[in-house]
């Protein structure tokens, strides 16, 4: 990663996240609680006004694509592709399990998300491998596919803290990780999606998860 290159990245995944690289210096905000726009646009308001900076002085744009809140993925994302349209800025995208897996200290991990109604993101990782790209699966098939790798570790996003046991949560560190690894794939905005793996309610059929 170019550490001259400041950066804004965005997670709206789970609740609302926000770290600024501004100046050489780290700047991160969090509510657990809320994905809104409301709640974003101060928190980067807030995160600009400690760094000193302005909107359009910074180089590079972040935002987790998904899996996630169908809601909040899309707030990420008008938000980002809106300040790149508007900036002439590139963008870089991160999945949020691979973020999640970044608590862990493990080389092999297992990454699971909330997805509601007894339903869970997964994948698997080894090293900067992803050997099991993002599924759907229920509880109990989570389980299982945990116990059929043991020597892999289990990350978790807060919800499922208590769930699966490993480790929980994404911060300042874990996006800290994601933005180093990811910001040298820096795109066009249009060329920006969001990673849905799970259908929207509506669209559910008999035997969708």
């Amino acid at each position: 990663m170019d550490n001259q290159k400041s950066y804004l990245l965005i997670d709206t995944a789970e609740g609302t996240r926000a770290l600024l690289f501004s100046g050489g210096k780290y700047y991160y905000g969090e509510n657990l609680k809320n994905s809104g726009s409301e709640t974003l646009m101060p928190m980067i308001d807030r995160l600009l006004t400690k760094a000193g900076a302005e909107l359009a002085e910074i180089d590079v744009f972040g935002v987790c694509v998904g899996p996630g809140s169908f809601t909040g993925l899309r707030i990420g994302l008008t938000t980002v592709k809106t300040f790149c349209y508007t900036l002439g800025k590139r963008c870089f995208a991160v999945n949020n399990l691979r973020l999640n897996s970044y608590n862990n200290s493990s080389a092999k991990v297992i990454s699971v998300a909330d997805a509601g109604n007894k339903v869970c993101y997964v994948a698997r990782y080894d090293g900067d491998t992803e050997t099991d790209g993002a599924v759907c699966m229920t509880l109990d098939d989570t389980r299982k596919f945990i116990a059929e790798h043991p020597d892999h570790a289990v990350s978790t996003d807060h919800k499922l803290a208590s769930v699966f046991g490993g480790t929980s949560g994404a911060g300042k560190r874990e996006l800290k990780l994601a933005a180093e690894k990811f910001i040298d794939r820096a795109v066009s905005e249009r060329e920006l999606v969001p990673l849905y793996i799970r259908k929207a309610q509506p669209e559910r059929g008999v035997g969708d998860l």
